[in-house]
């Protein structure tokens, strides 16, 4: 591949990065986004990149993009109308749910309303058995009234989630070719193609949340796939997916629900491939933008992966990368609550009107503005000096909205406003660490995102992490993460099979089958085999449990086992380590078999820096006067780009580039290595 463009839509910026492989040249560019119409900055910044990189589209071999376009659609009520038609008795699963309360003692607490109303969703008399089995055939006759009665009220977009379905999908194909047939246009989702897992409820959630974004997501693709063409750009378009693997644009269309995450997680795997260049295998990483910030974590060099879930309160079933998200980024608003205490976010101002230092309308004072206020962001050198900021603006901000209601200086609520939404990362770094029995003091703290190398050192301080890393890029790092990203689809089949009763062979004929799939969409993909990885996996549990635990194994272990006690094996010893016990007298059982197939590209290879340019001299520009723990002092200000590989600042010091701004706090020190990263340590 000549050149790659990884580009990445957030809500206040869209980041791009165009990466020239013959050259080892990396050119990064973020432009303001467009909410109206997101796939314009998509095109025109894709343009402007081309342009200063002095480089022809037809030279891009390979083009991909993260949206959120699935996820604003869900969290705001803005998808299609939707029918879902399920088995004759099996209307009210949407609404029923799971017996399950996310906040136990909240007698408050309101469940977001069903996507599909009950007046569209429609009783099917058939029924499979888990078995896979037929107990009552399809009522075509039946079927066939309902259908011609959603063409009436122009219903276009449909559902399907058939009972056991996942068992024997024959009803639902057939009545998916019968919605074809009685509905010109429609769009249909079935749980079989869509998630062919028992569990009726996330499967039905997860189907329907398909179908409530397809119209969206796939004229944002169409829209984009002819604005990338109109460029010259012959390697056609790709998406990023929850899972951190890349699909076409093709199957983008018919599968959106795997975009949900699509943003975040090449965030994650930002993070993941820099923690394998400089050889961490123990990381956190956040992600700050300016809307919200994004937390994952790596252990022992691998991702954390999760089976399922929850975009505004609604459940989906897709396999995605572990990722912990919250309304904390630069654009976060402050704002005093009913009790008198200072909050901020979750509500954003967004890029339009963006934070009242932009000087765009914005009244309600942001995170931004108190950097600003505070000293640490430099108004004259935003975004490189492309975006200009008023200082005075931003004090009158938060001294009109937060620090006369409270009594307080505006610094002073400046200083409660950082400190407010360092509280809010903090804790989504708790919850996704301590809570899960990992120790933040053994890890690595990587951050990125415009806002994150601003608030690192103080949550690191906060989290008693002892180093951080700062990547070259941090503004634009989950771009850098989609252009390192392989081509991934995720297969799984449930079998509930006590393991007593089961063999080597039952196993091995199912991953077979999983494999025989895995590599015909990998072909429409157009990935090579000699390419592809296939990585199966089992979701194991004791029988009686509720959950399960994935179990890896490799097909080559596969091969070799006489029977499944190796396995079960593995599953005691994660049991014990997850939970802290392990019962090997109890019956376990194997309700899913998994199988990823990763179709692999050629990693891209950034350049190294010459070893031994410890003088950090040149790359001062001057002091600036900013406010830490209370009071202002003069630091040193550094230009990150004139740093060499070695070069040492002593903090306290303000590191500006054009993506981000880094605080080295008085007890610190920062050192580049030879890949361009600002790991910061104490100063001991």
């Amino acid at each position: 591949m000549a050149v790659r463009i990884g580009v990445d839509v957030g809500g206040t910026f869209t980041d791009i990065v165009c990466f020239d492989e013959d050259k080892s040249f990396l050119t990064l560019l973020k432009v303001p986004s467009t909410p109206n119409e997101p796939n314009r900055a998509v095109v025109d910044g894709t343009l402007r990149i081309l342009k200063e990189s002095n480089l022809q589209a037809s030279r891009v071999a390979f083009f991909i993009h993260g949206t959120t376009v699935a996820t604003n659609a869900v969290l705001e009520g803005k998808g299609a109308q939707v029918a879902l038609l399920v088995t004759k008795g099996f209307r009210d699963v949407l609404y029923i749910m799971r017996q399950d309360r996310p906040r136990l003692y909240d007698y408050f607490q309101q469940r977001p309303e069903p996507l599909v109303p009950r007046r569209l969703r429609f009783e099917i008399p058939e029924r499979m058995l888990h078995t896979g089995g037929q107990y009552l055939p399809l009522d075509r006759v039946a079927t066939r009234s309902i259908l011609q009665g959603l063409k009436a009220q122009g219903i276009r977009d449909v559902a399907v989630c058939l009972l056991h379905s996942y068992a024997n999908p024959a009803h639902e194909v057939e009545l998916g070719k019968m919605i074809l047939e009685e509905i010109a246009g429609a769009r249909v989702s079935l749980s079989s193609d869509i998630l062919a897992e028992f569990k009726e409820f996330e499967r039905m959630s997860t189907t329907v949340i398909n179908a409530y974004v397809m119209p969206l997501v796939g004229q944002y693709v169409c829209s984009l796939e002819d604005g990338v063409r109109s460029l010259g750009i012959a390697s056609g378009l790709h998406m990023m997916q929850s899972n951190g693997g890349i699909m076409s644009a093709q199957t983008a269309r018919r599968r959106c629900v795997h975009t949900v995450l699509s943003g975040p997680a090449a965030g994650a795997l930002s993070g993941m491939a820099i923690g394998e260049q400089v050889g961490i295998r123990d990381l956190i990483s956040i992600d700050v933008g300016g809307t919200s910030a994004d937390v994952s974590m790596v252990y022992g060099g691998r991702l954390n992966f999760a089976e399922e879930t929850e975009i505004g309160g609604r459940i989906v079933k897709i396999p995605s990368i572990e990722v912990r998200t919250v309304g904390a980024g630069g654009g976060s608003v402050a704002w005093i609550d009913p009790g008198g205490a200072l909050q901020v976010g979750p509500q954003s101002a967004g890029a339009n009107p963006g934070p009242a230092c932009y000087g765009k309308g914005g009244e309600q004072p942001t995170v931004t503005d108190a950097n600003l206020v505070l000293g640490r962001l430099n108004a004259a050198y935003f975004l490189g000096g492309e975006i200009p900021v008023d200082v005075e603006r931003a004090r009158k901000a938060i001294q009109d909205k937060i620090a006369d209601p409270l009594g307080l200086t505006p610094v002073r609520a400046a200083e409660g406003i950082v400190r407010v939404i360092n509280a809010v990362m903090a804790k989504a770094i708790r919850r996704l660490s301590v809570e899960k029995g990992y120790d933040p003091r053994e890890f690595t703290l990587i951050s990125f995102g415009g806002a994150g190398p601003l608030h690192a050192a103080e949550l690191a301080a906060d989290l008693q992490i002892p180093r951080i890393l700062v990547p070259p890029a941090p503004g634009v790092s989950s771009a850098m993460g989609l252009i390192t990203a392989d081509f991934r689809h995720d297969y799984v089949r449930s079998v509930l099979w006590k393991t007593n009763l089961s063999d080597v062979a039952q196993l091995s004929e199912v991953c077979a089958d999983l494999r025989a799939a895995a590599a015909a969409q990998m072909s429409k993909e157009q990935v090579e085999n000699g390419f592809v990885q296939f990585v199966p996996s089992l979701d194991m549990r004791y029988f009686g449990q509720g959950f399960s635990l994935n179990i890896h194994f490799t097909l080559e272990e596969l091969g070799k086992l006489q029977n499944l006690d190796g396995l079960v094996r593995k599953f005691h010893e994660t049991h014990f380590f997850t939970y802290g016990y392990s019962d090997e007298r109890a019956l376990t059982e194997i309700v899913n078999v998994r199988l990823a197939a990763i179709g692999r590209l050629p990693r891209a290879a950034f350049p190294r820096l010459r070893r031994g340019e410890k003088d950090a001299s040149r790359a001062e520009k001057g002091t600036r006067e900013i406010c830490i723990d209370g009071e202002f002092q003069q630091v040193r200000v550094y230009e990150r780009s004139k740093l060499g590989a070695d070069s040492l600042i002593q903090g306290p010091a303000i590191v500006e580039q054009v993506d981000s701004t880094t605080l080295v706090l008085p007890s610190q020190r920062a050192v580049t290595d030879e890949f361009d990263n600002l790991m910061l340590e104490a100063a001991g």
